[in-house]
Parts: structure tokens; C-alpha cells; sequence
């Protein structure tokens, strides 16, 4: 494998050497290409020629290149640090996802990754080819793209309706308004395509869509700690009556559904409350936690709760408090231990130094942690689309 990190017009000389020495691989980190001008169209177009003759892949122009944690290879020139090993494998066509935003991974979460490809300007190594092998990598458990044009739209769905019966593909798609079509062409010389077309072609491929950058990390970070949800119907606790309201209604914007407990359930729940409170969901835990204390309230309600057949995911909303030390949260990945099937996704209220700590403990355990609670809703449309069509696709195939 070879790898450039020289201005634009440097790059034929040394390539054609690599050709005569049939090095089969190169990654071209350097810009200058099709994305600035024709001049530079063209030399992409004379370094294409100079790679088919010999048989030579190439990845890029205007690329980092390539991390693999599996086999301890990065092509990047950014200093990335150690990066943690996972189960997340992203393609980005940008190289600002290879270095500073895996920086970001590496510094501010508590995920890893297998894989990650930036393409560039995809003049040979296309998402396609990149996506098929993920799709057959068993350090992938899901796929993540930023995409900004397709080079084989066809032959990339065909794939990705493949791969989507395995595991999540989930893409945000740069370039979907006019102005950022028009940026997406001067980044990385993509055409942005018909936005409408386009999603409803993932739609049939089973690949869910993200409309924000931060839900490539949020819906990674989901994805890597805890199983799919199994269903829509979302179960949440409350420290107060308001943020209740708000659970309901991002629930019911993201079209997901409030749970209805079962009768065992509600009876369950209304032997351990005040009893001036109405049981219902999202659980009121203003009316628990003075009887039972925090820690011993919101395990006992978050158990009753994963034994419910009518809760597919849980949202657990709780107080970070200086007196309550992280430790104490322990109770949420040992629930999540033995209800393995009915995923966990934590939010926190309170004080910030103490938020921070309960995040990196319970992260470390697998539960993750999200703040502003809304970003809960963001994501577990895109985890039960996702699901679905694995199930789907598991059923019919």
C-alpha cells in the first residue's frame, strides 16, 4: 500500500514507480483535483489511466484514507491517538471524518470502531465495493456513511438492500438543499441527485436516513452498546411531571409509541407510589423516589418495566447529583445484563460534573448516555427502522 501526501501536480511521477513495482494499492490524501478545476480533472483522469494499466486500486483523491482497528493500520497524517476498538465501521466521503471528528470519538465518547474509509473523490474505490465488504465483516456490526453523491447509484443499492438484511446501513446524505448541492460539488465534485428520489430509493434498500452529523456518533454510540429495539413502543421515568410532558411529545413527533403498561404493570408501579399520583408513562418519579430513595426507586420501576411485554425500549430520565456517586447507577447495567433484548437509553438532569461521571461509568458498562434528551428521539426511529427491515427481510429470506 502506498500512500500520498503530496501537492496534486507531484503525484503522477511517483505513482507510475509504484506501478512498475506493482504496489496494488494507494491511498492520495492531497486535494487540487476535480473538486478545484478541470486542470485538475484532468490529472485525476491521468492518474486513473496510469492505475488501470497496471492493475493498481486506488482510494481518493483529496482523502485520509483508511483506519482499521482489526489490523492496527491507519493512513491518516492527523495525529488520531490511540483509536478503541468497536463495532462500528464508517465510509465517509470527507476527510474530516477520518481525523477530526474520530478525534472527537476518540477523545469525548466511550465507543469503538472497526473501520473507517473516507473516499474523497471516489475516482476508483467507490462506496459500493467499501460497503459489500463491510457487509461481510465480522468486526462490522453496523455501517455509517456521510455521502454527499454516488458514483453508481444502482449498484449501490442493490448492495446496500443486501447488507441491509444483516445488519443497520445508516446514511446522512450531504448536498439534500440547494446550497449545500452546491457545496457538496466544490467539496468533492458530487452531484447531489434528486433528494425526494433518493430516499425513497434507501427507503426500499432498508437504509435509514440521519438529517444531522452529531446522529452518525448518537446512533453509532446506541448501536455499539445495546441491542436493537424490538418494537416502537417506548417506556420512560421521569424526575418531574414537565419533563414527562416532554418525553411524550418527542415520542409522539418521532412516531414512535407510548407504551401502555400492562395491568400487572400499573398495579406493580402503584404499590411503591405516593398514592396522590396517577400511574402512567412516562413513570412520574417525583412520586417514587421520596418512599424508596433514588438508586432503590429507579431500579425497582426500570425491572417492572423490561418485564413488560408491552415496552420494546426504555428511556430512564435521571438526577446527577454530587451525592449520589456514579457507582451507584450500577443497577443499569446489570438490568440491562438480564434483559438483554429490550434496550437502555439513559438521559441525565442535574449537576454537570456528576452527569459527566455517570456517563463515563455507566458508557463503560454499555448503557449510553444522552443529553439533551431529545436526542433519544432522533435515533430510536432510525434503530427501529433498522430492525424492521432485518426483520423483515430475515422473514421473507
Amino acid at each position: 500500500l502506498a500512500v500520498f501526501i503530496v501537492p496534486a501536480e507531484k503525484t503522477l511521477e511517483p505513482l507510475r514507480e509504484c506501478a512498475e513495482k506493482k504496489v496494488p494499492a494507494a491511498v492520495i490524501a492531497s486535494g487540487g483535483y476535480a473538486e478545484v478545476d478541470e486542470q485538475g480533472a484532468s490529472l485525476q483522469e491521468e492518474i486513473l489511466k496510469v492505475a488501470r494499466a497496471s492493475g493498481m486500486r486506488i482510494i481518493g483523491p483529496n482523502t485520509s484514507g483508511l483506519t482499521s482497528t482489526p489490523a492496527s493500520l491507519t493512513t491518516t497524517f492527523f495525529p488520531l491517538g490511540k483509536v478503541r476498538r468497536g463495532p462500528i465501521s464508517y465510509i465517509a466521503q470527507t476527510g474530516n471524518f477520518a481525523t477530526h471528528t474520530m478525534r472527537w470519538i476518540n477523545t469525548a465518547e466511550n465507543f469503538g470502531v472497526a473501520r473507517v474509509a473516507g473516499l474523497g473523490n471516489k475516482i476508483d474505490v467507490e462506496d459500493s465495493e467499501v460497503l459489500e465488504y463491510l457487509g461481510e465483516d465480522p468486526e462490522t456490526k453496523a455501517v455509517l456513511m456521510y455521502v454527499e453523491g454516488f458514483r453508481e447509484p444502482r449498484r449501490f443499492l442493490e448492495v446496500a438492500r443486501r447488507v441491509t438484511r444483516k445488519k443497520p446501513v445508516v446514511i446522512l446524505k450531504g448536498g439534500r438543499t440547494k446550497a449545500g448541492a452546491e457545496r457538496a460539488f466544490s467539496h468533492t465534485a458530487s452531484l447531489a441527485g434528486n433528494d425526494s428520489v433518493l430516499d425513497g430509493a434507501f427507503r426500499q434498500a432498508g437504509i435509514a436516513r440521519v438529517r444531522r452529523y452529531a446522529d452518525l456518533i448518537n446512533v453509532a454510540k446506541a448501536i455499539a452498546f445495546q441491542a436493537l429495539p424490538p418494537g416502537r413502543r417506548v417506556s420512560s421515568l421521569a424526575p418531574s411531571g414537565a419533563l414527562g410532558v416532554v418525553v411524550a411529545d418527542c415520542c409522539e413527533f418521532a412516531g414512535l409509541e407510548m407504551a401502555r403498561h400492562s395491568d400487572k404493570s400499573v398495579k406493580r408501579l402503584r404499590e411503591i407510589s405516593a398514592p396522590w399520583v396517577t400511574v402512567s408513562n412516562p413513570v412520574d418519579m417525583s412520586a417514587i423516589t421520596p418512599i424508596l430513595g433514588p438508586v432503590e426507586a429507579y431500579g425497582k420501576v426500570m425491572e417492572i418495566l423490561l418485564q413488560d411485554e408491552r415496552v420494546d425500549a426504555i428511556v430512564p430520565i435521571l438526577l446527577a447529583s454530587p451525592r449520589t456517586p456514579a457507582e451507584a447507577y450500577g443497577f443499569l447495567p446489570d438490568l440491562s445484563a438480564k434483559y438483554p433484548h429490550k434496550p437502555i437509553y439513559a438521559s441525565f438532569t442535574g449537576d454537570k460534573p456528576s452527569f459527566d461521571a455517570a456517563r463515563d461509568f455507566l458508557e463503560k458498562r454499555s448503557i449510553p448516555v444522552f443529553f439533551p434528551v431529545e436526542d433519544v428521539f432522533e435515533i430510536l426511529p432510525i434503530l427501529c427502522r433498522s430492525k424492521k427491515f432485518m426483520s423483515y427481510s430475515s422473514h421473507i429470506g
